[in-house]
């Protein structure tokens, strides 16, 4: 009972300690913030990293909404060229601070495309210049 209670209360902070050093990438069309954080390289073409966006105006998401950041943790195909969230958790958060959603999937093909934002080809361009 206890460890289910405190495992989103760890996972947050776990969140807050992987990404503290988040370093701003660029900006979309419409304004919204792209930051980036913890990029790992893997092989073939492989990399990690968590992904934040800082909406300029709270936005709607296929996730629901409004929200004003979205976090996820990211694995980009260098290579291909793609994006995939992993089956992480995404934070997304009202102005207070407040988490209002947190769930893990397995993967969301939208992810960085117009529906959320249209931030994937800024976070991917950052990421997979990283050596």
């Amino acid at each position: 009972m206890v460890a289910v209670v405190l495992a989103p209360v760890l996972l947050v902070g776990l969140v807050a300690l992987a990404a503290a050093d988040w370093r701003t990438v660029g900006a979309t069309a419409g304004g919204d913030q792209v930051l980036v954080s913890s990029v790992s390289v893997q092989k073939n073409g492989l990399r990690t990293a968590w992904v934040r966006v800082e909406y300029k105006e709270p936005t709607k998401l296929p996730q629901g909404g409004p929200f004003v950041e979205l976090r996820a943790r990211v694995r980009f195909n260098c290579t291909s060229g793609s994006a995939v969230s992993n089956s992480e958790w995404f934070y997304s958060r009202d102005r207070g601070g407040k988490l209002v959603v947190s769930k893990k999937t397995r993967r969301d093909d939208q992810f960085g495309q117009v529906a959320e934002g249209d931030f994937g080809g800024i976070a991917r361009e950052f990421v997979c210049k990283q050596k």
